[in-house]
């Protein structure tokens, strides 16, 4: 006997429930992809062996060819200052494969600043505020132990310090001197804390102070070279993770402190995330808003990586939510192999660059698939400290239930799209009965399919999972809607076998658009 499945009734939705999420986005400015590269790893898995001018300049033609409009390049970070030699003596060198380019041809960043602006886009210098990673700190920070972080030593670096911002300062002074960058980001996502946590959600003048220094001097220098620099902040993809952690993103916004905002997880896409939040404090300014995009699914799952359609999935409920474009963050995961002993193959690269030319925002690409992933992107562990772990727990008890809200941005009322909702009952025992609901409609057990998997998922596979019993659910409106949805499930009925609660953590939605056969 298979889990069982009967009709159930929930609350219907209403039109407020699309509050803040848009049909027909519009897009201000003129960036859609801002491409974020690591300080090292985009660069050696790209540039050969013995690499030159002529191949960094080829790197930035594949990213322009793939529709990129910023280039932001990492430079500055914990262990060092890449991509050139910095003059100033609290300021030491990193070394990485653009080294290898022979340095009577330039420094790295000049030669890439010139080509982008070749191929009419803009090179950003990007700075890691957080760096976190492991050993191999240089410069002030390496021998300065009182400014590092408390709360995690290792040369975190900790912003309460006059010293430290300093030190961060006059680097951005020396690029703004030597280099005819477009501007800065700061990614304050690597690794999100810049505070001690016990002084964070009142240190925001603190930060806030430093950023209204950093535009006075964007400013001044603009005005003498005749064109405007920006400034974008890479943040945790809550305001109430950027408050708690000591950003004020509100104020930057309205003090026109910052010229766009990246709402960013650490190392996953959130395909739930409601990015509305920030588009609403920046609809009625000149900061743009570019959500980010990860390559990596979930913690837990060592092989999964998004796939064209999953980006397209996620660029529509970005740009429903009023997103300006779409930035993307580690995308050299894409091309693992071609540095080291990932499992995502060297041929990513560059064909997963031209995926990016499909998140501009426009109609071109909606006849192609989508997928939609809901998973538990920290189940423990997330960096900003906050859980995203949505889930449904039921109890072992008839009647347990839960919701789990799902948003997709599709009209699937409005067209013949085929649709689909999986769902993932882990923990369950063969015999147990669930029943569902979706935004008030019951589901009828005549048209769903399910699998029972009595070995679970093997790591492999995916995300690691226990015994679980997978529903493969047709999808339509009604019942559902665009933007947020709402999956109820309830306990029927329970194998006496059974010593777990039930979790479903997994929810995926497929949408096929209609072919149209040419007319003859």
């Amino acid at each position: 006997m298979i889990l069982g499945v009967t009709l159930l009734s929930l609350c219907s939705r209403t039109e407020a429930d699309e509050q803040g999420l848009s049909r027909r986005p519009k897009q201000r400015g003129e960036i859609r992809i801002v491409y974020v590269s690591d300080a090292n790893s985009d660069a050696k898995s790209v540039l050969p062996d013995t690499a030159s001018a002529a191949h960094l300049r080829g790197y930035v033609d594949m990213l322009a060819a793939s529709g990129v409009d910023v280039f932001a390049q990492d430079i500055f970070q914990k262990q060092g200052v890449g991509w050139f030699w910095p003059e100033h003596p609290d300021h030491a060198h990193f070394t990485g494969q653009v080294d290898k380019i022979p340095r009577e041809d330039g420094p790295p960043i000049k030669i890439a600043i010139e080509q982008c602006h070749r191929r009419d886009m803009k090179l950003l210098a990007t700075f890691r505020m957080a760096d976190r990673h492991g050993g191999g700190q240089q410069g002030l920070i390496a021998r300065r132990t009182d400014l590092w972080n408390p709360d995690f030593g290792d040369a975190a670096m900790d912003y309460t310090h006059d010293e430290l911002r300093e030190w961060v300062f006059v680097l951005l002074e020396e690029i703004l001197r030597r280099f005819e960058v477009d501007g800065f980001e700061f990614t304050y996502t690597r690794w999100m804390h810049c505070f001690p946590r016990a002084k964070a959600r009142e240190s925001h003048p603190i930060m806030t102070k430093f950023l209204r220094r950093v535009r006075k001097k964007l400013d001044e220098t603009a005005e003498k070279k005749g064109r405007p620099l920006l400034l974008g902040v890479r943040v945790p993809q809550t305001l109430e993770e950027c408050h708690a952690l000591g950003y004020d993103v509100p104020t930057w916004i309205e003090e026109r402190l910052i010229d766009y905002v990246a709402p960013c997880d650490f190392f996953y896409t959130d395909f739930n995330a409601k990015y509305e939040e920030f588009t609403a404090l920046a609809r009625n300014s000149k900061c743009m808003v570019y959500p980010a995009v990860h390559p990596l699914l979930c913690r837990g799952d060592d092989v999964g990586i998004m796939r064209p359609e999953n980006y397209r999935a996620a660029a529509r409920n970005m740009y429903a939510a009023g997103a300006d474009g779409i930035s993307q963050f580690n995308y050299q995961y894409h091309w693992g192999r071609r540095r080291s002993n990932y499992p995502w193959a060297a041929s990513g690269y560059p064909t997963a660059l031209a995926w990016l030319r499909q998140l501009r925002g426009t109609d071109q690409f909606d006849a192609l698939p989508r997928h939609y992933l809901f998973y538990p992107l920290w189940s423990a562990g997330s960096p900003s400290g906050f859980a995203k772990n949505d889930r449904i727990v039921l109890t072992r008890k008839v009647g347990s239930r839960g919701e789990y809200r799902f948003r997709i941005a599709e009209d699937l009322g409005a067209t013949s799209a085929v649709a689909e909702l999986i769902v993932r009952a882990s923990q369950s025992v063969r015999e147990d009965k669930l029943v569902f609901a979706i935004n008030g409609s019951a589901v009828s057990p005549k048209n769903i399919k399910t699998i029972w998997h009595a070995k679970g998922r093997d790591a492999k596979f995916g995300r690691p999972l226990p015994p679980h019993r997978q529903f493969m659910i047709p999808l339509s409106s009604p019942p559902a809607v665009f933007g947020d949805n709402v999956l109820q499930a309830t306990v029927r009925s329970l194998d006496s076998h059974g010593k777990e609660d039930i979790l479903i953590d997994e929810l995926e939605v497929t949408v096929v658009p209609p072919w149209r056969r040419p007319a003859r």
